[in-house]
């Protein structure tokens, strides 16, 4: 029945919905058929917890959408854990129930659904959030984060930069729950071991269709030769393979899960890029809610939360290791100080717009 009548809403949506498959890979379904290595148990603790929170309030039916990305990814599995959480604790006042992939359309339709109150509570890369709240997009600024404690600190609930940005959401019709995570995403060739930008000569190295990525390597675009280029991520695949682009840049387990790894065998880890993922509520349906339900709902976001990010952090280990079993050779200590000097140039293209009230509250 949820599904029905979500999906008789989105109908009218699709029709003057644009597409933004290149906003970011985050919410793009692989092209590819996924890596097949036998994964290791998981040891992350996956079991619900009871919440303290004595819930009251009207039977309320929620849909959790997982912006177009499958169950085994780290995202869709804490999304249905998030869900599990609010099942067990609701005291029967709400049934929540997770749809993946492409259920209730794609990414963007998501977020339009979300202000409209059409789907309650959806998660996908910051990028398709961008046109309505453009700081979201400071969090991915290149290498603003000298490593995951920060990026995680500056991106938890109650960090001043996260309630700023949430501030502006509300305004949007959307509440912020919680930033997941997608891991920090790395360098890939097929041509050498990149140390330095001056190793990128002469390539072509793809982006994502989002200005802050552009950005980026448009600035180690400085480098004599190299070029950075857009290109779909369902397309990239085919693109590494036919040698239409010689570099790109995922996280490790989207390396892996989408097996780039059999055409681009040297990979550095820069670490200059942090991918948030951004879940939120259509405030039309959290309006709805009792006090102790949102009280609920915060709760399972932030529980669901440290369960994601202990899933990916998994996923990278076991990438890490996967890359190096295919015979991949890694470039663990670059000079990132001499690639951040070359990307800072990309940082106009945020603060000359949105100011740096936000970007300041991060680097207190």
């Amino acid at each position: 029945m949820l599904k029905k009548r979500i999906l008789g809403a989105l109908a009218a949506l699709a029709i003057g919905t644009m597409a933004l498959t290149g906003c970011g890979d985050v919410g793009s379904a692989p092209e590819k058929s996924a890596d097949k290595t036998p994964a290791a148990a998981s040891q992350v603790d996956k079991s619900i917890p009871t919440s303290a929170i004595k819930v009251e309030g009207g039977h309320v039916e929620m849909s959790l959408f997982a912006g177009s990305l499958p169950q085994n990814t780290p995202t869709g599995e804490a999304l249905g854990l998030m869900a599990e959480y609010i099942n067990k604790n609701a005291n029967g006042t709400i049934k929540a129930e997770v749809f993946y992939d492409t259920a209730l359309g794609d990414a963007t339709s998501m977020v339009q659904g979300l202000q409209q109150g059409t789907i309650d509570i959806g998660v996908c890369g910051t990028a398709y959030y961008s046109g309505l709240v453009p700081d979201v997009e400071v969090y991915q600024l290149p290498f603003l984060f000298e490593g995951l404690d920060a990026a995680r600190a500056a991106t938890a609930r109650t960090s001043p930069s996260c309630q700023a940005v949430f501030a502006k959401m509300s305004d949007k019709g959307l509440v912020g729950l919680s930033f997941w995570e997608n891991g920090f995403r790395e360098l890939t060739n097929n041509k050498k071991e990149i140390k330095t930008p001056a190793d990128l000569a002469g390539m072509k190295i793809r982006t994502m269709e989002n200005h802050t990525h552009m950005a980026s390597y448009a600035a180690l675009g400085t480098t004599p030769g190299a070029s950075a280029t857009t290109i779909d991520a369902a397309e990239l695949y085919t693109a590494l393979q036919q040698g239409t682009v010689q570099a790109q840049d995922n996280p490790l387990h989207e390396i892996v899960a989408r097996k780039f790894y059999e055409v681009q065998p040297y990979v550095t880890m820069t670490d200059a890029t942090y991918t948030p993922l951004l879940l939120s509520m259509s405030k039309v349906t959290f309006d709805k809610l009792s006090s102790s339900q949102q009280q609920l709902i915060m709760e399972a976001a932030d529980w669901a939360r440290e369960k994601q990010i202990a899933i990916t952090n998994e996923k990278q280990a076991t990438a890490l290791q996967t890359l190096k079993d295919h015979g991949c050779k890694i470039v663990e200590n670059p000079d990132k100080k001499a690639f951040q000097d070359k990307a800072m140039a990309s940082w106009e293209l945020y603060t000359k717009p949105n100011g740096t009230a936000i970007l300041d509250l991060i680097r207190k």
